[in-house]
């Protein structure tokens, strides 16, 4: 339900296109699971056997100096497991003084639509220092853009090339690009914001459709339908298959969900942790939540999430396109009408 275009007045549809921004990491993610599973890495190596340009990370540390800061060698170095987790130390450029340090090496965000590669970018975040020694926080950020470059490095072939190889043409996402071809265009839904005085207003935005067509971020930057995401998720749901086709062992799906963070508590929400990139839930008595422990999740910057439930075997694909999205804050209110309709 819904307006894919108000000013149209063109109703949501099954078809209808979404940016799902972030939706791009578990994906990402499971590429490198993938890759994982055929023996060509391992969760424990540094990135800098793959990345080089990576291999020699710095660390802000705060003093009393004018700067407020100076960089120190990391303890140890930032593995695939890191990157997985968003436990590495890299953010998307904060707190001050990594906003105008991620500036000044033209790290792009997740969204910018530039004749940038993933592979060059990635060279470029070398020049930047970490938040945190690698294992020893948690904190949202270009992790998943690190690891679009070792799908790259490793497989000998686009991040974009890999996806549609090995994960979208083989689940039957059809509909799911980085860059729209000029016939899907007019199915994209409207971007809207929010106005001071509560009302919504239509944004203006050519991603991601027009330009170079060359940034495939890991991070971010896939559209997809609701039909064509659920293939994703029912993949993980069923144990790494689909369809007579298996993308990862049942044991690797295990992996991803359990946490591996510790006690480090993602999002700042208690009773979450975080498994191989997706959030998942494990303790309902923190959270306060009725989504079922061992449930894994993750969402976009445009407001879309997903969930998938093992325990009631069920999985649930939300897509909107607002933001920002704080205003609407509806995820668990959607969780429990979810829940709330279950009728054994």
């Amino acid at each position: 339900f819904g307006m894919a275009s108000v000013a149209r007045s063109e109703p949501i549809s099954p078809d209808t296109l979404y940016r799902i921004a972030s939706m791009t990491k578990p994906i990402t993610s499971v590429a490198v699971m993938m890759l994982f599973e055929e023996g060509r890495i391992h969760l424990n190596d540094p990135i800098g056997n793959y990345l080089p340009e990576l291999g020699d990370a710095q660390v802000i540390a705060r003093d009393d100096s004018p700067d407020g800061y100076h960089l120190e060698p990391a303890r140890n170095p930032v593995t695939v497991r890191h990157l997985l987790t968003h436990s590495s130390g890299y953010t998307y450029g904060e707190p001050e003084p990594l906003d105008e340090l991620h500036r000044e090496a033209g790290i792009p965000s997740g969204f910018t639509n530039t004749d940038d590669t993933i592979g060059a970018a990635v060279k470029r975040l070398g020049d930047v220092p970490l938040l945190f020694h690698p294992g020893e926080g948690w904190a949202y950020g270009v992790s998943t853009d690190v690891l679009g470059g070792l799908v790259e490095a490793v497989s000998g072939t686009t991040l974009d090339a890999f996806f549609e190889e090995r994960i979208l043409a083989p689940l039957g996402m059809a509909d799911t690009h980085f860059f729209l071809p000029p016939e899907k265009v007019a199915r994209l839904a409207d971007v809207y914001t929010r106005r001071d005085d509560g009302a919504l207003a239509h944004v203006e935005s050519d991603y991601p459709y027009n330009g170079p067509g060359t940034l495939f971020m890991g991070g971010a930057g896939l559209c997809s339908t609701i039909t064509d995401y659920a293939q994703f998720a029912q993949m993980m749901l069923n144990g790494g298959c689909l369809g007579g086709v298996r993308l990862l062992s049942r044991r690797a799906v295990e992996l991803i969900r359990e946490n591996h963070v510790g006690e480090s508590t993602p999002m700042d929400r208690p009773g979450y942790g975080f498994g191989l990139g997706f959030a998942v839930h494990r303790d309902a008595g923190r959270s306060g939540d009725i989504l079922p422990v061992g449930s894994y999740f993750w969402g976009g910057y445009w407001h879309t999430t997903f969930w998938i439930d093992p325990v009631e075997d069920l999985l649930a694909i939300k897509m909107s396109q607002v933001f920002p999205a704080d205003h609407l804050d509806d995820h668990q209110a959607l969780q429990a009408l979810v829940y709330g309709a279950i009728d054994d």
